[in-house]
């Protein structure tokens, strides 16, 4: 069998989308070796993706045509799929988002993962761009696809809720991350004290993992700092969030009454040092207004690092209940802060074992009997 695979997020730096797709690409072509998974570039592939990685019946097909790399992606998509569907002889087409291209051709099968539905109830926190996309291709995508992947039962639920009327009646769930990397790690103290040096982190500190768009919430985090930063003297320490100086952040990191020296901005780090800081962290916090899974979530937890998050959509299923993780229902600050400065001052310990079912091996093997019950 031969499996397109629209492989925009790896064209970009690593983050939630592209990590799923990495995850489950490998796992799918790792047990099914017989079949050649031709994964498409619009543009090189991103530095932050080790080429050693991939697996030999896993292809990746770059254009040389400048012309065609400096096309919008999404025009690429409608331009390359079709005429790559057709020259690979794809039975199956595989796009890790809600984006079809208008002229597959009939035979081949499509499958599209779903992992939120932010654009529907969250519009105001998108930027213009993916908005445009969204209403050219999520709806169709989602309508037409002949098999739906989600990443949580809560984005299940809302894509049954939303899309009665589609296609593909029965939804596949399932979503993991890297445990060979995401995983408790022994870190000598001089290897710490030099990853805290070279990020500029003094101390113990507080983590934060995600992007600045409003539906993370981060502004909400920022503003407990002062009050957790003067009670137990912990950084919060951001990962991402790159471009905060353009954005409402810097009136509050920059304002008279906040403590600069409470929070570090670290933008992009690697997998392997993520890895490490989760290992390292007092405990990881998000306060984000809706997820379709809780990958940060997870990953933290896999390491061994306690969080505290908000007690809503995905993020539920990640944490609720779960030793080592709080869950914080609404946004009264005070609460919020109570509950991290108990965290880090009695760091609770995790149990791993809860999260036996976060395995791509195993996801894999029901994704493909969801693939042939069909």
């Amino acid at each position: 069998m031969n499996i397109l695979i629209d492989g925009r997020p790896f064209v970009a730096s690593n983050a939630g989308i592209s990590t799923f797709l990495k995850g489950s690409l490998t796992a799918w072509a790792k047990r099914c070796q017989k079949d050649m998974f031709y994964v498409a570039l619009p543009g090189p592939l991103h530095s932050s993706f080790d080429k050693r990685d991939w697996v030999e019946n896993i292809k990746l097909i770059t254009s040389g045509n400048r012309i065609l790399q400096k096309l919008p992606h999404l025009i690429w998509l409608e331009i390359m799929m079709p005429i790559l569907a057709k020259k690979y002889q794809a039975d199956v087409y595989y796009s890790p988002l809600p984006c079809l291209p208008f002229y597959l051709p009939p035979k081949t099968k499509r499958i599209v993962v779903v992992h939120d539905v932010v654009n529907i109830e969250y519009p105001e926190t998108m930027q213009w761009t993916n908005v445009l996309a969204n209403k050219l291709f999520y709806k169709r995508s989602i309508k037409k696809a002949d098999y739906i992947w989600t990443n949580s039962l809560y984005t299940k639920q809302k894509v049954e809720h939303y899309f009665p009327q589609r296609r593909c009646k029965e939804i596949f769930t399932g979503c993991s991350v890297n445990r060979s990397l995401y995983q408790p790690i022994p870190i000598q103290e001089n290897e710490a004290e030099a990853i805290k040096k070279k990020l500029g982190i003094v101390g113990h500190f507080i983590l934060f993992v995600g992007s600045l768009e409003p539906r993370k919430n981060l502004q909400f985090l920022l503003s407990l700092m002062p009050e957790v930063y003067k009670r137990i003297g912990r950084q919060l320490v951001v990962v991402g969030a790159k471009g905060w100086k353009n954005s409402g952040i810097r009136e509050i990191v920059e304002s008279n009454d906040f403590p600069r020296q409470s929070t570090v901005f670290c933008g992009y780090v690697s997998n392997e040092e993520l890895a490490r800081l989760y290992n390292m962290a007092d405990c990881f916090v998000s306060a984000s207004l809706n997820e379709g899974f809780g990958m940060p979530q997870l990953e933290a937890l896999l390491c061994g690092c306690p969080i505290v998050t908000a007690h809503n959509s995905a993020m539920v299923e990640v944490a609720h209940g779960k030793k080592g993780a709080i869950t914080v229902q609404g946004y009264d600050a005070r609460v919020w802060t109570e509950q991290i400065c108990e965290v880090c001052t009695n760091r609770p310990s995790v149990d791993i074992s809860q999260f036996a079912s976060y395995d791509w091996d195993s996801i894999l093997e029901a994704f493909l009997q969801y693939l042939s019950s069909k």
